[in-house]
């Protein structure tokens, strides 16, 4: 469990400084002068789908993700806590019907290359693999007791 965690933060950290330096080399490239490359495009999108994929998993674990605060937050704990196993459940259940499209999906896309880049795409549409086994594993980890709280000082300040 503790793997997995570490390797989607770390994921969801290059994913994102990734997207910064891309996005900065696109930024300066409209002063003139300073050259922004053509495949900064698709670097950018396919770095914003990594940090999709390596962070929805941890949002899951946080019970972050699918969460409706108007409905949940005037129940009582205890119904609370039932409504979370129920949403981690359709998680779950949703993203293991899921999984072997995404398998074929991915297999589908062996041969292909990114234009700008010649670049294997099977590396770009693995990220449809990569976020219902991250969703169905992290859901899997909150039924079995596993759930973490938001970092303090998240949410929204009104």
């Amino acid at each position: 469990m503790a793997a997995v965690l570490t390797l989607c933060r770390y994921g969801t950290l290059a994913s994102f400084s990734t997207l910064i330096i891309v996005v900065t080399v696109q930024v300066l490239g409209r002063v003139p002068g300073f050259p922004s490359p053509a495949w900064t495009e698709e670097v950018a999108r396919f770095a914003l789908v990594y940090l999709v994929a390596f962070s929805c998993g941890i949002a899951v674990l946080r019970g972050e993700l699918v969460n409706v605060d108007l409905f949940v937050a005037p129940l009582p704990a205890k119904a609370r806590r039932i409504v979370d196993r129920v949403v981690d459940v359709v998680v779950l259940a949703f993203s293991v019907v899921i999984i072997p499209g995404a398998c074929s999906y991915v297999e589908g896309s062996i041969g292909e290359r990114a234009r700008s880049l010649d670049f294997p795409m099977v590396a770009i549409y693995v990220v449809t693999l990569i976020i219902p086994v991250s969703l169905a594993f992290f859901s899997a980890a909150r039924l079995l007791g596993f759930a973490q709280s938001a970092p303090a000082g998240h949410g929204e300040m009104v």
